[in-house]
Order: C-alpha cells, then sequence, then structure tokens
C-alpha cells in the first residue's frame, strides 16, 4: 500500500469511527435526557433468620440480596416507608433489575406476590423487559415489611427499589431502547453478511453472519429476551447451563472472526494455533453444559468468567496486531474492544453488587460490543473494494495482454508479407509495396483514418503512399505545401502531434508526424490522421515507429538481396565474399555504425610465404591452402561478421560493434587457428602461419581510410616477423 494510499485509509478509517460515535452519542442523549429523575422510596433489607435451611446473604450496604451458591435459595426481609397515595392509576410498585435467577417473589403475612421466573418471562412483561415489577396494594402506607425470596445458581445481586408505577415504566421504556437498538444493529449486521457472502463469496462475510447472529442469540439470553420468542421457548430447559453454553461459543466465535479479518494466520501461525485450541476447548466446554450435568455447574461458572477473559484478552491483542499492521477500521476496533472490556467489567461488577444499576452499566457492554462489531463489519466490507480493484487490475491486464497480442499477430502478419511480398519485386517497386504494407497493418491497430508515407531520396526515390487511396489527391497537394515543415520535423528525429482544423466547416482533427529513420540526405515522414480531438496514445506511436523500423529493415534485406543477386557476390575458390561485395557491405555496415554509434573493425589476413607453396608445390596445392584458411576464418568468425577474399592470398573481416580490444583478440585466434591446421599435400606436412593487420573505425572515417590503416598494419606485422598480429594507429608514421 502507498503512503499516499495509507493515508487517505487512515482519515477513512477515523471518519467512519468518528461518525458511529456521534450516532451512539446522540443515541445515548437521547435515551438518557427523555428520563427525567426517578423519585425512589427508601428500602432497607433486614437478614432473615433461617428458614428451611435457608442461608441469606444481604450486603453490607443493606440493599442488596447476594444469590447464588445456595440451591434452597435466599430470603431477605426489606422494610420501607410508603407515602400516602391519591392515584389509583399509578400505585406503588417494587422493581428489581432482571438479573438471571430462577425465581423471584415477595411474601407477607396476608399477601403474596406471583413469582417472577427469569427463564419464564410472564405474558404481560412487555416486548423486552429490563426488570421484575411487583404492584404493591393500593391501601398500603406507612411502615412495610416484605420479604424477599430469591433462587438461582449464577451468583447476583439483586437491589430492590419501591418506585411509583409510572416511574417504573420509564426505566423500562429506557432498557427497552438500549436492547432494541442493540438487536435491530446485530441482526442488521447478519443480513448484511450474508448477503456479501452470496455475492462474495468469502468465508469470512460468513463467519461475520454467525458471529453477530450468536452475539444476537447471547445478548437476547443473557437479558431473559430470548425465552419470550415462542419459537425458543425450548431453550429454557437448559436454565443456566444454557446461559453458558452460549457464552461459551460467543468466546470461542470473537476471535475466529478476528483471526480471519486480521489474517493473523499467515503472519503470526503459532498464535493462530493457540487461539484455534483455545476455541475448540470452549466449544467443547459448550457441550457438556448442553449435558445438563447438575454438579458441573459450580466449575462451569467458573471457566466461563475465565473464558471471558481469555476472549477479551485475545480479541483486544488481534486487533491491536492489526492496527499495528494497518489494517482497515483496526485503531477505531481496537478503541471500542478496550471500551466493551472496561464496559464487561463494569457490568460484572454490578452483577456482584459492587457497582449500583444502571441502564448504561446494565446494557453498556451489549452496546460496546454490538458497535465494535459494527466497526468490524465496515472494514471488513472494505475487502469489497479490495475484489473491485483486484478485478480492474485483472480486466486491465487482461485487455493490455490481448491488445499485445493483437499488434504482436499484426506485427508477425506485417513481417510475413514483407518477406513473400518484397522477394517477388523487381527493385523499383519495393519501396512503395513496403510503405503501403505499412499502412494497411498499422491503420486499424492506431485507428486513423487518414496516413500518408512519405519519403525523399530514399534509395535514390521519391517515394509517396496515401490510405484510403481515395484521398491520394488530397495528401499529395497537402505534402507539396509543407514539405519544408516536414523535413524539419524529420531531421528533428521525434514524434508529435499536433491539432488540426479540417474541412470547411472547420472541424478539428489530429495528426502525428513519426520520422522515419533513414540517413541524410534522404528523409521521409509517416502522418496519420484522427477526427476530433482524441490524441494518438505514447503507445499507438511506439507500434507506428517499430513497424517503421520493420519496414525499413525490410526494405534493406530485399535490395541487398537484389544486389547480391545481380553481381557475383561470392568467391568461386574459397566460398567467401569476393571483394565487390565486400566493399559494399562496408559501406553500409560503416553507415549503420555513424547512426548508431557503435564501433566496427576491419582485419587483413595475409597467409605467411604463399608464393613459396605455390613455387615448391604448384598452385594446386595453393588453392587446397585457400581453402583451408578460409574455412577456418569462416569458423573463427562470428554469426554477424563478414569474411572476403580481397585478393590473391589475402582475406578481408569486417567486425561491427567490435572495436580495441575485442578486435584484436579476434585476429589474435585467427592467428592461432591457422598456425594450428595440420595440412598435407601429397604425403607431405604443410605449416601455414598468417599475418594479420587490424584497424578500428575512427570517427567520420571513411572504409577506404580504415582499410588502408589495416593495410599498413598488415605489412607492420610482416616486418615484424610475421605469424602475429598489428593494430592500426590512429596515424602512420
Amino acid at each position: 500500500m502507498s503512503l499516499l494510499r495509507l493515508h487517505h485509509s487512515s482519515h477513512h478509517e477515523w471518519l467512519v469511527g468518528g461518525c458511529l460515535l456521534l450516532l451512539l452519542g446522540l443515541f445515548a442523549s437521547a435515551v438518557a435526557g427523555g428520563q427525567p429523575g426517578i423519585e425512589t422510596v427508601p428500602v432497607q433489607l433486614l437478614a432473615s433468620p433461617e428458614q428451611g435451611g435457608s442461608r441469606p446473604s444481604v450486603t453490607a450496604d443493606g440493599q442488596g440480596l447476594a444469590v447464588g451458591g445456595n440451591p434452597g435459595g435466599v430470603v431477605a426481609r426489606m422494610h420501607f416507608t410508603l407515602p400516602q397515595r391519591t392515584d389509583r392509576d399509578n400505585p406503588w410498585v417494587v422493581w428489581i433489575e432482571r438479573k438471571p435467577v430462577e425465581r423471584v417473589q415477595l411474601v407477607r403475612d396476608d399477601w403474596r406476590s406471583d413469582p417472577r421466573e427469569f427463564f419464564a418471562p410472564r405474558a404481560g412483561a412487555g416486548p423486552l423487559p429490563t426488570g421484575y415489577v411487583f404492584e404493591l396494594p393500593y391501601g398500603w402506607q406507612g411502615d412495610i415489611d416484605l420479604e424477599l425470596h430469591a433462587t438461582g445458581k449464577l451468583p447476583a445481586v439483586l437491589r430492590p427499589r419501591v418506585i411509583a408505577n409510572a416511574e417504573a415504566w420509564r426505566v423500562e421504556r429506557q432498557g427497552v431502547a438500549i436492547s432494541a437498538m442493540v438487536y435491530a444493529t446485530l441482526f442488521t449486521l447478519a443480513l448484511l453478511a450474508l448477503a456479501l457472502f452470496s455475492a462474495a463469496r468469502d468465508r469470512l462475510f460468513l463467519t461475520l453472519f454467525g458471529c453477530a447472529t450468536l452475539t444476537l442469540l447471547t445478548f437476547s439470553a443473557v437479558n431473559g429476551h430470548l425465552y419470550q420468542v415462542r419459537g425458543l421457548r425450548w431453550l429454557a430447559g437448559w436454565g443456566v447451563q444454557g446461559l453458558l453454553a452460549l457464552q461459551f461459543l460467543l468466546c470461542a466465535a470473537l476471535p475466529q472472526l478476528l483471526l480471519r479479518y486480521a489474517g493473523t494466520r499467515r503472519v503470526h501461525s503459532a498464535i493462530a494455533r493457540g487461539i484455534d485450541i483455545a476455541c475448540v476447548a470452549m466449544a467443547v466446554l459448550a457441550a457438556v453444559c448442553l449435558l445438563d450435568l447438575q454438579p458441573l455447574v459450580r466449575w462451569l461458572q467458573l471457566l466461563a468468567v475465565l473464558a471471558r477473559v481469555a476472549c477479551a484478552l485475545a480479541c483486544l491483542g488481534l486487533v491491536l496486531d492489526a492496527a499495528r499492521r494497518r489494517l482497515p477500521m483496526a485503531w477505531p476496533l481496537a478503541i471500542l474492544a478496550m471500551l466493551t472490556i472496561a464496559a464487561g467489567v463494569a457490568r460484572q461488577l454490578m452483577l456482584w453488587g459492587y457497582l449500583q444499576d444502571f441502564p448504561w452499566v446494565r446494557s453498556g457492554d451489549q452496546v460496546a460490543l454490538a458497535a465494535a462489531m459494527a466497526i468490524l463489519a465496515v472494514g471488513v466490507i472494505s475487502r469489497i473494494s479490495d475484489y473491485r480493484d483486484q478485478r480492474d487490475r485483472d480486466q486491465l491486464a487482461r485487455l493490455d495482454s490481448e491488445r499485445r497480442m493483437q499488434r504482436e499477430a499484426a506485427r508477425s502478419d506485417l513481417n510475413a508479407a514483407l518477406q513473400v511480398k518484397l522477394r517477388s519485386c523487381t527493385e523499383g517497386d519495393i519501396e512503395w509495396t513496403a510503405f503501403h504494407l505499412l499502412l494497411e497493418h498499422l491503420v486499424p491497430l492506431v485507428r486513423a483514418d487518414k496516413a500518408v508515407v512519405l519519403a525523399r531520396g530514399y534509395h535514390g526515390q521519391d517515394v509517396q503512399v496515401a490510405v484510403p487511396a481515395s484521398r491520394k489527391d488530397e495528401a499529395e497537394a497537402l505534402v507539396s505545401q509543407r514539405e519544408l515543415s516536414l523535413k524539419r520535423h524529420a531531421a528533428n528525429g521525434i514524434p508529435l502531434q499536433q491539432p488540426l482544423s479540417v474541412g470547411d466547416a472547420g472541424g478539428l482533427a489530429m495528426e502525428a508526424l513519426v520520422p522515419l529513420p533513414i540517413r541524410a540526405p534522404a528523409w521521409g515522414m509517416l502522418l496519420l490522421e484522427r477526427a476530433g480531438g482524441e490524441g494518438f496514445t505514447t503507445e499507438e506511436l511506439a507500434l507506428a515507429g517499430e513497424f517503421i523500423r520493420l519496414v525499413l529493415v525490410h526494405v534493406d534485406q530485399a535490395l541487398t538481396a537484389i544486389q547480391l543477386r545481380r553481381s557475383a557476390e561470392l568467391d568461386a575458390l574459397t566460398g567467401t565474399f569476393n571483394r565487390r561485395t565486400i566493399d559494399q557491405w562496408l559501406v553500409r555496415s560503416f553507415g549503420e555504425a555513424e547512426r548508431d554509434g557503435q564501433p566496427i573493425s576491419v582485419l587483413f589476413v595475409d597467409m605467411d610465404h604463399f608464393k613459396a607453396i605455390n613455387d615448391k608445390y604448384g598452385h594446386a596445392c595453393g588453392d587446397h591452402c585457400l581453402r583451408a584458411v578460409a574455412q577456418a576464418l569462416r569458423t573463427a568468425l562470428g554469426e554477424g561478421d563478414l569474411l572476403g577474399r580481397y585478393g590473391g592470398e589475402e582475406f578481408i573481416a569486417v567486425l561491427p560493434a567490435r572495436g580495441g580490444a575485442a578486435a584484436r583478440m579476434v585476429g589474435e585466434q585467427l592467428r592461432g587457428d591457422i598456425e594450428r591446421l595440420r595440412l598435407e599435400w601429397e604425403g607431405q606436412p604443410l605449416r601455414l602461419t598468417v599475418s594479420v593487420g587490424v584497424a578500428i573505425r575512427l570517427r567520420d572515417e571513411r572504409p577506404a581510410e580504415t582499410i588502408d590503416r589495416a593495410d599498413k598494419a598488415l605489412y607492420a606485422a610482416k616486418r615484424g616477423g610475421r605469424n602475429c598480429v598489428h593494430v592500426a594507429p590512429a596515424v602512420f608514421s
């Protein structure tokens, strides 16, 4: 990821996280602002004597009753003083926060309330009840004593409050609003994740769906709302162990979701394996809970607390590692993860009686976790953007590959057409035919409406070809008007394009000028015209230049082939080029070296004491030696080197793109190969040696001048004792 993209991504993360926190703040303000101060009647809880083996446990402040750990239940005496009420529609009620206790009931000598059960909510308790409401008889006033009976297996502290009925319903509506927000958020996330999985087929979205659904089930079970749903009331049969099973499953699911989100398995495989093992253990504990083994309830409760702590630490570590690696939305998620952990600790302290019961303490961890999952969903959805970018890159790569294949096919077609048609052309038709093939293959690829190739003095000819042929006269008139400016552009050697006004109506067109790389004083230009304001791309101009170079190479080869066919280009005795052919190639090679700025070397190779061989053994032996030497020299030279017989026993070698030490090395190789030849003539061994003169082309030097220096270097080698190599200096003294 580039720094610029990372910068924008970071701003995007904090923008989304800030907007979500703003929405949560607005909702919290709306909920809190709609609740005026609640008038309560002070309540004093007193420990009751043991009854039926029950052991009551009242908190030190006398306002809470600890439930859990006592199979027979607990009993406490409530004492409060009721003011007289005149509104029959707004009686006094006892409101107790809804905590996971199996049974709660108020009892007096002459009165007994209906019991309230966490796992079996009453039909009239409302859609999402947050507390147990006990309506007191209207006529009660003054000092009142009641017994609070509670039974439960999970540790919790009940804090009864005596308030007016209207106040109780305000508290209920506040809790309903918070729970409804949490459930709606999780339900929407689950639907969104399922839809994204259907579209993207990424298992991360399926994991998000399962985790959001499991979180929704767990929260609704912890709040007691799950057991009000008709199709799910049978889950109450597991009671406390069902709650513990859901908590174990959620503790196993959340780290798995973050593992996929953070990609931890790729960067920290050992940590990921450890988390996987812990998640499997939690899933096993969930299965044990569903076995409903009552003796294990206390141990399972302890393990559930440890599982929540381990899950919190693992999730926090994963999101911090993701933030360190700058994954999308990782930092906002890390902040919300810490808020979720803090809210979870506060809720647990409230359940144990260390904190007062407030709506945001009771549901803060659920709100924070729902917000964290929403932030996580935003980060996960960013993968859709990655998929889209990858798809776009693949599509562009495919289009580029198809375009390259199309152009390579056109280049191959042009190459094949040039080889076939130029082979059968006469010398005067080669240039025109080649340029016509160039336009025929190039125009469809660059989408040009008109194209003209103009060449002046190219191989002694003036050539002009236009496509389409119907616009030939128009092209000739245009070229004749602009010939001087076109010649100046050709001398620059740089392709350019410019806008044109065409037609009587002054329409707009773009013209591209591509010079032909031919040697001065000849010059040439390719003109491409396209209607509209869209210019030719750099790739299109490069393609035109490539096609031009290909055509020029074929033209030069075709002309060279004709000239060689016209002359006796090979020496009949040795099979090497004759002097005339070598001279022609020297001119061409020197021109290419001058144009490309490459060195070129000329080597003269002369057989030592050749006259003595002829005199002693005859001319037939001399011819035999010449053929053997020519074969050895041809074998030693490279593929691009030229070898010819320059006269008598003298050979010449032309080495393009080599000079200095490389040319001398080739000369030494030639000398050594000849010296190592083992020849016989009529049973008598022949020992042959050669002297070699080397000259490297100087700047602006003509072939004849270089050959002259190589010839002088050869004679210097002769004077130096023969069978040696001498390199010509720039100037001979």
